[in-house]
């Protein structure tokens, strides 16, 4: 009987039992009636690779022929050929060479565009706004002749997955570009038509006609010095020349005398030697007035006054000198510069400095006027390189209107190296470094894209010469390209190939 009282209890729990593992089996979904009644439906069989996050029957990196590559000849781990997977066969390395290589520009030949125009992606769409492009790769190789990113293809689970990303396209364009290379300028006087007017004697300043700022001529009187030293060359002066008049007019009796016999050869002699001595003294005096820049006096107008005069035409860019102050020989009292002709001085790095020649044309940009430019040519070269800033300095020659420009004006100036009126460009943002090489990330359908490595060439502002890598017509990914390395350096994880940058 007791037995008998447990049995329902006992059923109760035998029943929750059977409907757990029912639940368990079924997904705790009811089923449907044709399948209670009927033939048991089959499960449909789901498109998609869990792996790459893309549609299975389209997913390259498991079937690579869908991008034209060898299946048999194919490393799914990192995305490549296996024959040139340096990462699983590192031995390849020591070759020197991974892979295929265009020594005469520098790139990849299965992705060069000079060699092989026949690989480019011409897109004949419009650029969208909004689309977008991914890119993985490989190992992160330091030598650009072993590194196999470039064999690298991305895609993304379908277009409404790319337009997700934020990204957009450009077009590869024919433009004209500009070579230029860059260095840091001042802006500083013409030397040559630059001068440092000093006092040659000491003395006091009696008179100043000029000052800081006013125009010139060559011969202008700028200021007066009264100097003893002066009056003593002036004194000495005087003294030789009436010494020689005096020795002149003795000889003269002398030789009147010595014809008519009252006085001996000798005497003559004598007489002509001091005439001539007295003759040396006084070219000893006007030389030393000569030097001076002091006329030579006569007895009536002898004054102690030495006038500074401007050597050359130009403007009075300094004035270190009032009436009254005592004046120094071989200070500097006044300068006086053409500024009409300035010298725009460049420090070029030691690494651009083979680019830069005598006769190319300088842009300067003054850092508190950059929309105003003033062009120079290229007039000199230093022969070293500076031994604490490691620069090359170099001179250009500049015209501008008077004061138009200040001398120790800092700037950013361009040296035009190479001018190219059709050139194959791609905007800056569609560059990115990836270790070894630039790369760009050509669209090759709606989903997939390609790494393709590039030469770069002369740029700008807005763009970059490609010289080899692409070809006008194709699309390449600008804005946000950087989404693209990210997802290059995220196929190195796990690899033990990716580096610190």
């Amino acid at each position: 009987m007791r037995v008998l009282t447990k049995l329902p209890a006992l059923g109760s729990l035998l029943a929750l039992a059977g409907v757990s593992v029912f639940g368990f089996s079924t997904g705790w979904s009811a089923p449907k009636f044709r399948e209670l009644f009927g033939a048991r439906a089959t499960a449909p069989v789901e498109d998609w690779c869990p792996t790459h996050n893309v549609t299975q029957s389209r997913c390259v990196a498991c079937n690579p022929s869908l991008a034209g590559e060898n299946a048999a000849d194919w490393c799914k781990e990192h995305g490549v050929p296996e024959s040139r997977c340096t990462i699983c066969h590192p031995e390849i390395l020591t070759t020197g060479v991974a892979g295929d290589w265009c020594k005469e520009h520098g790139l990849p030949e299965s992705g060069c565009t000079l060699c092989h125009p026949e690989i480019a992606r011409i897109d004949e769409r419009a650029p969208v706004p909004g689309d977008v492009t991914v890119a993985r790769g490989t190992a992160q190789d330091r030598d650009p002749s072993t590194c196999q990113k470039h064999l690298m293809k991305v895609q993304f689970a379908s277009p409404a997955a790319v337009a997700k990303t934020g990204l957009a396209f450009a077009p590869v364009v024919s433009r004209p570009m500009t070579d230029v290379v860059v260095a840091t300028a001042t802006i500083d006087y013409d030397r040559t038509r630059y001068a440092r007017v000093a006092s040659r004697v000491a003395g006091t300043a009696v008179h100043v006609g000029k000052n800081a700022g006013d125009p010139v001529r060559a011969g202008d009187v700028l200021a007066k010095i009264e100097s003893p030293e002066v009056a003593r060359a002036q004194s000495e002066y005087l003294a030789a020349r009436a010494a020689l008049e005096v020795a002149e007019r003795a000889l003269e009796r002398l030789s009147a005398s010595a014809e008519a016999g009252f006085r001996t050869a000798n005497e003559r002699l004598e007489a002509d030697a001091r005439r001539i001595e007295a003759a040396g003294r006084v070219a000893t005096a006007s030389t030393a007035l000569t030097s001076l820049r002091v006329a030579m006096p006569n007895d009536a107008a002898a004054t102690a006054l030495v006038s500074l005069e401007a050597p050359l035409d130009g403007t009075i860019v300094a004035r270190d000198l009032v009436l009254g102050d005592p004046v120094e020989p071989a200070t500097l009292l006044f300068a006086i510069a053409d500024l009409t002709r300035l010298w725009i001085v460049l420090d070029v790095a030691e690494r651009d400095a083979s680019r830069v020649a005598l006769g190319q044309t300088v842009v300067f940009r003054a850092d508190g006027a950059p929309d105003e430019a003033q062009k120079g040519v290229v007039t000199w070269m230093a022969s070293e390189v500076g031994a604490r800033t490691r620069t090359v300095r170099v001179r250009a020659d500049l015209e501008v209107p008077a004061g138009s420009l200040r001398a120790n004006t800092f700037g950013v100036a361009r040296v035009v190296v190479r001018r190219t009126a059709e050139a194959i460009a791609v905007p800056n943002a569609a560059l990115q470094w990836e270790g070894c090489c630039h790369v760009v990330f050509v669209r090759m359908t709606d989903e997939l894209f390609e790494t393709r490595k590039v030469r770069l060439g002369a740029r700008d502002d807005e763009f970059t010469e490609i010289v080899a890598g692409v070809l006008p017509g194709e699309t390449v990914v600008t804005t946000g390209s950087h989404v693209l390395k990210s997802e290059i350096n995220k196929s190195l994880l796990g690899a033990g190939c990716c580096d610190d940058r």
